[in-house]
């Protein structure tokens, strides 16, 4: 009886330990965000992001499911959701994607736009995109179309 009480406290046991907390997103330290901050600035990042999520409105403004295509959002609803993107606070999100690029591997891409002139491409559409920018921007833009209606 004492074994099956012992192992029972076992797989009881290991099924509590198994319910943690998931970890916090990851952060930058402050050298790091300095050198995330030069690499937005050099690489006009700010400006390929709005680039990307324009673009990304873009493929919304109509709704192909049904025939004919419904028009959602007018060119100037996508131009006011563009105007009213907070960089500033999308930024949390860069610091997070960006803390897993060593600081030798930032300097080097600071280092890089700065010898390319910043832009990879003339009208800035190449941009670093991870999954989760990639999805924290087109949350940020689908809730702004819920919004806008």
């Amino acid at each position: 009886m004492r074994y099956i009480v012992s192992f029972l406290f076992v797989v009881f046991s290991s099924f509590v330990a198994a319910q943690e907390l998931p970890s916090p997103p990851a952060m930058s330290n402050l050298s790091k965000q300095r050198l995330i901050d030069e690499f937005i600035e050099v690489s006009y990042y700010k400006e390929a992001l709005n680039n990307y999520a324009r673009e990304y409105l873009e493929l919304k403004m109509f709704d192909y499911s049904v025939d004919p295509p419904k028009q959602k959002l007018t060119k100037e609803q996508v131009q006011t959701i563009i105007k009213n993107f907070n960089f500033d606070d999308f930024k949390i999100s860069l610091y997070s994607s960006f803390s897993f690029i060593s600081e030798e591997n930032l300097k080097n891409l600071i280092k890089l736009h700065k010898n390319i002139g910043g832009q990879l491409s003339g009208n800035n559409s190449v941009l670093l995109m991870t999954p989760a920018i990639d999805l924290n921007i087109k949350n940020q833009m689908d809730y702004a179309i819920e919004n806008i209606k």
